[in-house]
C-alpha cells in the first residue's frame, strides 16, 4: 500500500497544480469522451456485424435467384430437346437418314418440317437457337440457320466428350454461326445442351447431333444481377474440371477470387488467395457445373466503415459540445483573470485604459492594482516622448528650411561674378553700346531672381528668366548659343522652384557646348504632362558625358564648382520641396549630348502657401 501510496500522491500533487481550465478539461474527458468513446466502440462492432450479416443475406437471396434463372433455362433447354427427339414425325426423320432410298422430294419436305417446328419451339424466350447437325449429303444440311453438315462439329472439342457421353445430354459452351436474311454470318457465344440423334430403328447408330442453345451476354446478366450487392464480388461459373465458363467480372478480377476449393459449408468465411472472402457455391441442376459467389470481406467492411464514419461524427459532434460547455464553465470560473488578459490585449494593440471594476484584494486584486500602476507610467512616458518628438520635429523643419535658404544662396554668387568680369572686360575692349544692352540684361535677370524673395515662381517666370540668362551668354559667346522653348501652354502657370533651369543650362553651355571644337550648339528645353506629372527636359548638342561622369553626379556635390555641386544643390531642392519621388535625371552619350529631366508635380499657389 506504502508502495502505491507515492505515486498517488504524486499524481495527486500534479492535478492540483494544473489551472482550472485544464482540470476542466480533465473531468470532461474522464467523464464525457471515455464513455462516449467505449459506446461508439461497440455500437460499431454491432453495426458491423448487423452489415455483415444482411449483406450475406441479400448476396445469397441474388445467389439463389440467379441460380434457379439459370436452372430454368438448363431445364427449357433440356426438355425442348426431348420434345424435339420424341416428336413421332421427327423419329421419323431421323429414321430415314441413312436410308439409300431417302429421296430428294422427302428430304425438302422433312426439312421443311424440321425447321416449322424449330421455329414454333424458339418462342420460348430462354432459348436463343435451335441447331441440327446432319449428314452433308442430305438436301437440308447447312441452311446456315438452323441445319448444319455434321462435318463441321466433329473436329469439336466436345464432340468427342459427347460420343462418350452413353446419350446423355451434355452442358457446354460453344459458339454458334448464324447466317442473317442479309447474307452476313453472325456468332454468339452460347451454352448448349448437345445430345446424340439415334435412328430410332438401330440405337447403335447416329444420325447427328442437336444443340438448344442458351445466349452467354444472358447468363452473365444474371451473374452481375447476382454480384450487384457488392463493388468487387464476384459471382462466377465453372464446368466439372473447374474452369471458368461464364462471370460477373472480366478475367483478372475473375482469377484474383476464384476458389480452389469448396469450403465445407456454403456463405461460411474463407482466405482467396490469401484475403479474406465470404464464399457461397451450389451446383446447377441437371449439370455437373456449379455456381459460385465470393465476396471479398474488405467490401463488407467498407459498407460497415460508413456506419463507423457516422458514428465518429457524431461523437465529435458530442465532444465539440461537450467541451464548449466545459470551456464556457471554465471561463465563467476565472472571469476576473480573462477581463485582465483583455485589458493586456488592448493594451498590445495601443489602446491604454486602467481597470475600474473592483478586483478584491487577493493575489489577482493585486495583480490588477500592479497592472494600472503600469499603465499610468506608461501614459507618463508616452506624454513626454510626444512632447519630445514635437520639439525635434520644429527644429527639424527650421533646419530644413534654412538648408533650402542655403542651397539657393550657392547657386547665385558665382554666376554673379562671372557676369560682372565679362562687363568690364567688355567695357575695357569694346567701348561700345552693347555695355548697355548687357548691363539691361543684368538687371532683369536678377530682378528675376530675386522675385521679392519668393522662392516659388511659375514656368513662365522662369522660362523668362532662362531667355534673359541665354542673351547674358550669348553677349560673351558671340551669338553662338541657340536656345529653343517647346513648352505645353498648359503647364505655364505651374510652379517651380526658382532659379531650377538657369544651373542646368550653364552646365549644357559650359560643359557641353563649350567643349565643342566650333564651340556653337543648341540648348533646347521642352515640358509637358506625363502620367500625372509635370516633365521638363533640357537637352542639349553638346560633347556628352561618360557614365563614369555620369554616376554620382546626384548623389553627392562634386569638386567640380559648376558642374555637379549646382546638380547636386537644384535635385535636393526638389527632393525637399515635392518629396523623395521628384527631382533630377541625367542622360548622355559621349559625342551626341545631354539631357536633363526634371520630374515635379504640377502643383499651383505651392509657393503661396509655403
Amino acid at each position: 500500500m506504502t508502495m502505491l501510496g507515492a505515486p498517488v500522491r504524486k499524481l495527486w500533487s500534479y492535478v492540483q497544480d494544473l489551472k482550472i481550465q485544464h482540470k476542466l478539461i480533465l473531468i470532461f474527458f474522464f467523464l464525457m469522451i471515455l464513455p462516449l468513446g467505449a459506446f461508439t466502440l461497440l455500437s460499431y462492432r454491432q453495426a458491423a456485424q448487423t452489415i455483415q450479416k444482411n449483406t450475406v443475406y441479400s448476396a445469397s437471396q441474388s445467389f439463389e435467384q440467379a441460380a434457379s434463372s439459370l436452372e430454368s433455362r438448363i431445364r427449357s433447354a433440356s426438355l425442348i430437346s426431348d420434345y424435339i427427339i420424341l416428336d413421332e414425325e421427327a423419329s421419323r426423320i431421323f429414321g430415314r437418314m441413312d436410308a439409300a432410298s431417302y429421296a430428294i422430294p422427302a428430304q425438302v419436305k422433312d426439312g421443311a418440317y424440321l425447321l416449322r417446328m424449330f421455329r414454333y419451339l424458339l418462342r420460348n424466350q430462354d432459348i436463343f437457337l435451335i441447331r441440327l447437325f446432319v449428314p452433308d449429303e442430305l438436301v437440308f444440311a447447312g441452311d446456315g440457320q438452323s441445319i448444319y453438315g455434321l462435318s463441321g462439329v466433329r473436329d469439336a472439342s466436345w464432340y468427342g466428350r459427347l460420343l462418350s457421353s452413353n446419350g446423355k445430354l451434355l452442358l457446354t459452351p460453344t459458339k454458334t454461326q448464324y447466317t442473317e436474311t442479309t447474307g452476313a454470318i453472325s456468332q454468339h457465344p452460347v451454352l448448349s445442351t448437345l445430345r446424340l440423334v439415334k435412328n430410332p430403328n438401330d440405337y447403335a447408330r447416329n444420325m447427328g447431333v442437336l444443340s438448344v442453345d442458351i445466349l452467354q451476354s444472358d447468363v452473365r446478366s444474371m451473374l452481375e444481377q447476382a454480384a450487384r450487392i457488392t463493388n468487387s464480388g464476384v459471382v462466377y461459373l465453372a464446368d466439372a474440371d473447374g474452369e471458368i465458363v461464364q462471370s460477373s467480372a472480366d478475367a483478372a478480377q475473375t482469377a484474383r477470387w476464384r476458389i480452389a476449393d469448396d469450403p465445407a459449408e456454403p456463405w461460411q468465411r474463407a482466405k482467396v488467395n490469401g484475403k479474406e472472402a465470404i464464399v457461397g457455391y451450389r451446383t446447377i441442376a441437371g449439370s455437373d457445373w456449379r455456381m459460385v459467389s465470393v465476396i471479398p470481406l474488405e467490401d463488407i467492411l467498407a459498407a460497415s466503415a460508413h456506419q463507423r464514419n457516422v458514428l465518429i461524427l457524431v461523437m465529435i459532434a458530442m465532444t465539440v459540445a461537450a467541451y464548449g460547455l466545459a470551456y464556457i464553465s471554465s471561463i465563467s470560473s476565472t472571469r476576473r483573470i480573462y477581463r485582465l488578459i483583455f485589458k493586456m490585449r488592448q493594451v498590445q494593440s495601443g489602446h491604454l485604459s486602467v481597470i475600474h471594476q473592483n478586483f478584491g484584494r487577493d493575489e489577482i486584486g493585486e495583480l490588477a492594482d500592479s497592472y494600472n500602476f503600469m499603465i499610468k507610467k506608461i501614459e507618463v512616458l508616452i506624454e513626454d516622448q510626444f512632447k519630445t518628438g514635437q520639439a525635434m520635429k520644429n527644429t527639424e523643419l527650421k533646419l530644413v528650411q534654412a538648408e533650402l535658404k542655403a542651397l539657393q544662396s550657392q547657386i547665385n554668387p558665382h554666376f554673379l561674378y562671372n557676369t560682372l568680369d565679362l562687363i568690364n572686360w567688355m567695357a575695357i575692349k569694346h567701348d561700345c553700346p552693347d555695355i548697355e544692352s548687357l548691363i539691361g540684361s543684368l538687371s532683369s535677370f536678377y530682378k528675376l531672381s530675386l522675385r521679392k524673395g519668393r522662392d516659388i515662381v511659375s514656368i513662365e517666370d522662369e522660362l523668362q528668366h532662362l531667355r534673359t540668362y541665354v542673351d547674358i551668354q550669348n553677349h560673351r559667346f558671340e551669338d553662338s548659343i541657340r536656345l529653343v522653348v517647346d513648352v505645353d501652354p498648359g503647364i505655364l502657370a505651374c510652379e517651380i522652384p526658382k532659379i531650377t533651369l538657369q544651373p542646368l543650362v550653364e552646365n549644357s553651355i559650359m560643359h557641353g557646348i563649350q567643349m565643342k571644337p566650333d564651340k556653337r550648339g543648341t540648348v533646347t528645353v521642352s515640358g509637358k504632362l506625363e502620367d500625372g506629372d509635370i516633365v521638363l527636359l533640357v537637352r542639349d548638342d553638346g560633347v556628352g558625358m561618360s557614365e563614369a561622369a555620369l554616376s554620382g553626379m546626384l548623389e553627392r556635390p562634386s569638386r567640380d564648382e559648376y558642374h555637379g555641386f549646382g546638380v547636386y544643390n537644384i535635385h535636393e531642392r526638389l527632393k525637399l520641396s515635392f518629396g523623395s519621388p521628384y527631382g533630377l535625371r541625367y542622360e548622355s552619350r559621349p559625342g551626341e549630348g545631354t539631357t536633363a529631366e526634371i520630374r515635379i508635380p504640377p502643383a499651383k499657389g505651392f509657393g503661396n502657401a509655403s
